[in-house]
């Protein structure tokens, strides 16, 4: 064997495994990113049942990377709780992120602070958070799922919806 040849057979077996890390570590094999037009299909008005009681949402049109919602929680013709709502584009993904709103017009947050919702993934009709997914069902079904833990318990709440305005 000449020495030109255990030199090619030695880069061989050393270059795959860089090539193969290479390749996994390359941002085009990565989740594309997600913009706010991934979110663009919450726009509307929605009415529905979750939280043992009713529950409404609306979402405003995209402007300047964001969609502004509103939600309301009622039992028995009283109001709950109501949330406003920002979906915005962040990094390379979305984040969602909420200020509770007691029926008395007092935020649970403190002023600079919100309940946020780390992205994991978007596709046609689907929006993935750290805790919620939000999966359209049909031409005018939506359906909320959101992840709760009380004491070390977990448990899934989820609200069904139907749009009721475009």
């Amino acid at each position: 064997m000449t020495l030109f040849s255990k030199i090619l057979k030695t880069g061989v077996r050393f270059a795959a495994p860089v090539f193969l890390c290479l390749a996994v570590a390359t941002p085009s094999l990565a989740q594309p990113r997600a913009t706010i037009a991934d979110a663009a299909w919450l726009a509307g008005s929605w009415d529905g049942e979750g939280m043992g009681g009713r529950v409404q949402e609306s979402w405003s049109i995209p402007v300047g990377g964001q969609m502004l919602g509103q939600f309301a929680l009622s039992m028995g013709g009283k109001p709950v709780f109501y949330l406003i709502m920002l979906i915005d584009e962040h990094d390379d993904g979305l984040r969602f992120r909420v200020k509770h709103v007691e029926p008395t017009f007092v935020t649970r947050e403190d002023r600079d602070q919100s309940t946020e919702f780390a992205f994991v993934e978007a596709a046609p009709g689907r929006l993935v958070f750290k805790g919620m997914s939000l999966v359209r069902q049909g031409e005018d079904g939506l359906v909320i799922t959101l992840r709760m833990t009380e004491r070390g318990a977990a448990r899934d709440l989820v609200q069904t919806y139907r749009r009721v305005r475009p």
